[in-house]
């Protein structure tokens, strides 16, 4: 054999050798992509189904019979119908509850040997055995049963029967379907754990990667804009009754905050809402206003606090860009519903639950909106150097 046709025979068989060891990687990846992407999903929708009806609850008085009243579980709580023992969890606890998966889905992203998602998969598995007991207990619980509970009680000389008739309601089926892929997720992702070994030696490839030039200054905006949209939504005055300051910035009365104003567009975009059954599609829509009160507020700022100490992080890829930008949307359109519902309350006070009185918008909703449009110019530059950084890698 010459040598020019060893060099040839070298050069046909190379590329055949490395194709088998790319391949796996490229599967492993897309297979590790797909789990992640499941239990996003289901995170997301088990925490839009937690301020749905899951049960339908008709009161009984002696013998007739109340209209329909719509529960879901923060509302189950706080009016006695479904107890965990002793313990009565706090409106905030359940908001909390509601949208942790939420908050450790983005963590969940992280490289495959790092330790900060090797910490928040094993904590998105203990809050989901959490969520599911509940689903379940929810639903063998007298509350849903379809049974008449209650008690007998008395006023002056008379006895009158107080008892409840339960139905479970379509928003209890979507948080128990949340649940699969959930769960097909968790055991993906530990699986992939135990191949690596991680139960008995941690993972720990959190890169840390020198700054570029470009990337300072699209970090310092991005947080400062954070730092303004924080103040301006969830402590600036969104509206106020009976003002005579002009409302420009630190003119404006203080008012009531954003959480409120999202309660009154809530109350607004459900009022024309009607539901025939408990399985009628758009009890989807009937959203339950109190998710402004807590849970809202606790999406939004535990998710900005989080994008703020992983640019410091230095943490700054391709994945954070997209969950960054995913995060300013839902900043955007909730602060649009928020911005309806000062309108609703300006028109008609008493219709979505405040007082009644002169009220006008306040500077909240400007100091909101400059944060969010410099938080847009930051991760835009940010966005870009880690474009840049990819196709140069």
């Amino acid at each position: 054999m010459s040598e020019t046709q060893g060099v040839s025979a070298q050069d046909d068989t190379a590329p055949m050798a490395a194709n088998p060891s790319s391949a796996p990687k490229v599967r492993r990846a897309s297979s590790g992509r797909l789990v992640r992407l499941l239990a996003t999903v289901g995170a997301l929708v088990f925490a839009y189904a937690a301020w749905l009806p899951w049960a339908i609850i008709v009161s009984i008085i002696g013998n007739r019979a109340t209209l329909p009243q719509f529960i879901d579980p923060n509302s189950a709580f706080i009016l006695g119908f479904f107890k965990i023992g002793d313990v009565v969890p706090s409106p905030f606890a359940v908001a909390a509850f509601s949208v942790l998966g939420l908050l450790l889905a983005p963590l969940l992203w992280r490289p495959a040997d790092s330790l900060l998602g090797a910490i928040a998969t094993h904590t998105f598995g203990l809050w989901l055995i959490f969520a599911t007991v509940f689903v379940v207990a929810f639903g063998l619980s007298p509350l849903a049963s379809g049974k008449t509970f209650g008690s007998a009680q008395t006023s002056g000389q008379d006895l009158f029967i107080l008892g409840y008739s339960g139905h479970l309601a379509l928003g209890f089926w979507v948080a128990a379907a949340a649940l699969i892929p959930m769960w097909i997720a968790v055991i993906g992702l530990l699986i992939g754990e135990w191949r690596r070994h991680a139960f008995w030696h941690l993972p720990g490839n959190d890169e840390d990667r020198p700054r570029s030039i470009i990337q300072l200054p699209g970090a310092s905006v991005l947080n400062l804009g954070l730092i303004i949209w924080a103040f301006g939504f969830l402590s600036a005055g969104w509206a106020a009754v009976n003002c005579t300051q002009t409302p420009l910035l630190l003119g404006s009365c203080k008012g009531i905050p954003a959480s409120s104003a999202l309660f009154a567009g809530l109350v607004q975009a459900s009022g024309n809402i009607f539901v025939t059954s408990a399985t009628d599609p758009n009890m989807l829509l009937f959203l339950d206003p109190t998710i402004a009160q807590n849970a809202i507020g606790i999406l939004l700022g535990v998710g900005a606090a989080m994008i703020f100490v992983g640019v410091w992080l230095r943490a700054v890829t391709r994945t954070f860009c997209v969950w960054t930008t995913l995060w300013l949307v839902a900043a955007v359109a909730l602060v649009a519903l928020a911005y309806s519902g000062v309108g609703a309350i300006i028109a008609h006070p008493t219709r979505v639950g405040v007082s009644a009185g002169s009220w006008t918008a306040q500077g909240g909703v400007f100091i909101t909106l400059i944060g969010l449009i410099i938080a847009l110019i930051g991760l835009a530059t940010l966005s870009a150097t880690a474009l840049l950084r990819r196709n140069v890698e």
